[in-house]
């Protein structure tokens, strides 16, 4: 086996890669904040201030967008509506339905688009105004002309709709919908049918419009549900895509830090604990140099497999960058860390790297830090964690080391 030992002793800034933390046991927390690799990846914020769920938030952004168009259309169909029911070749059944149902439009739009501005973002927003969207569509058709209203088209813009806005679930419940008051208004309409049930005289030629129509209807509304499906998929490979680090597989450091987010509010409302492991390897510029980039490529994936075999499903595993690792483990104690650290490592440095015929030994070091025992919040824990990683490259590598305030001033 080729044991590949790195080219520098004893500067642990050095054995990083970047000077994470200011190494002197009297920074201030404002200094660390500044200083820190993980207050720049999150543009000046503090671990607190991270989202919980930033893609829900994003998702919350896309249903006001589409508020924002339901509003307009809604304006604009109320407009049109006025406007066309005025020409002679329109003919309304019963005036007072129409127009009572024109200004019911016109007042639902306006609570929802102005007295309801707060919930633009919500879910149950969007599809109210869609289905409101529907009934108006439905009764115009029914009180100008039944199967020969000259708003019959209208039906294929709320289908539309609903794939843009709601997906492929209420696309087939609007198009069943409009099928079945098709239905009811074909029964409805004397051009349609006539005579007694005894000799009923239906009108083909009359109804194959709609027919027609209804057909083209269910074939647009499954063209929008595979589009709807397809967009669903892609937005979800990108949310992967920026949610994981693209070498490893493992989640990457923002992910990393919600997660931890989370779980840190958890502990308090229980009066719980949790340990935070950062690991980084010892020979990756050695690697490199001894055997190419793609051998130190390798060796990062190598570590990452060993170390996502050896956690608990509820713990969670990210790559910072580079060859350095973090790792979150929600109820464990320091002695527990410390057992899965060295379970860890020790797997580590008994799974060679087979490089082009070569066994390359691999091995890390590990800093543990603790909540409760090593500081009251997330930041303060990150940063003792780093410092005893440091204190594991002082001590000669390809060890675990559980920080201690005494370590820290020495």
């Amino acid at each position: 086996m080729t044991e590949v030992k790195p080219d520098h002793e004893g500067d642990p800034a050095l054995l990083s890669g970047k000077d994470f933390f200011f190494n002197g046991g009297s920074s201030s927390m404002a200094s660390y904040e500044k200083s820190s690799p993980i207050y720049s990846l999150l543009s000046g914020q503090r671990v607190g201030q991270i989202p919980i769920d930033e893609h829900k938030e994003i998702d919350r952004e896309e249903r006001a967008a589409y508020q924002k168009i339901l509003s307009g259309l809604q304006g604009l169909l109320l407009l049109l509506v006025l406007l066309f029911v005025q020409l002679p070749c329109v003919s309304v059944l019963h005036p007072p339905i129409l127009y009572g149902t024109l200004a019911g439009f016109g007042l639902f739009s306006g609570v929802a688009h102005f007295l309801w501005r707060r919930y633009h973002r919500e879910p149950w927003h969007i599809t109210l105004n869609n289905w409101v969207v529907l009934l108006f569509i439905l009764i115009t058709i029914w009180q100008t002309g039944m199967l020969s209203s000259p708003f019959l088209p209208l039906c294929f813009l709320s289908v539309m709709l609903a794939g843009i806005t709601l997906g492929p679930d209420a696309i087939l419940q609007q198009t069943g919908a409009f099928t079945v008051s098709g239905a009811l208004l074909a029964l409805a309409d004397r051009k349609a049918f006539s005579g007694s049930l005894a000799a009923l005289h239906v009108d083909a030629e009359y109804l194959s419009g709609p027919l027609i129509q209804i057909v083209l209807l269910w074939l647009l509304a499954w063209v929008a549900s595979q589009i709807s499906i397809e967009t669903e998929v892609t937005k979800e490979k990108i949310r992967q895509l920026s949610r994981t680090d693209q070498l490893t597989g493992l989640w990457n450091m923002k992910m990393l830090l919600i997660f931890m987010q989370r779980e840190y509010q958890r502990t308090l409302t229980r009066a719980g604990k949790f340990s935070v492991l950062m690991i980084d390897a010892d020979s990756l510029k050695a690697v490199n140099d001894a055997y190419g980039h793609h051998a130190g490529t390798m060796l990062i994936v190598s570590i990452s497999e060993t170390m996502r075999a050896g956690l608990r499903e509820e713990d969670m595993l990210a790559r910072f960058g580079g060859d350095e690792f973090v790792a979150f483990l929600p109820e464990t104690n320091c002695q527990e860390a410390y057992n899965v650290a060295e379970r860890l490592r020790s797997r580590i440095e008994y799974t060679p790297l087979i490089y082009e015929n070569h066994s390359v030994r691999i091995t890390v070091s590990c800093g543990i830090a603790c909540f409760p025992e090593h500081g009251d919040n997330l930041t303060e824990i990150m940063k003792m964690a780093d410092r005893a990683l440091y204190r594991s490259k002082d001590l000669g590598k390809n060890c675990c080391t559980i920080f201690t305030y005494e370590d820290d001033f020495k």
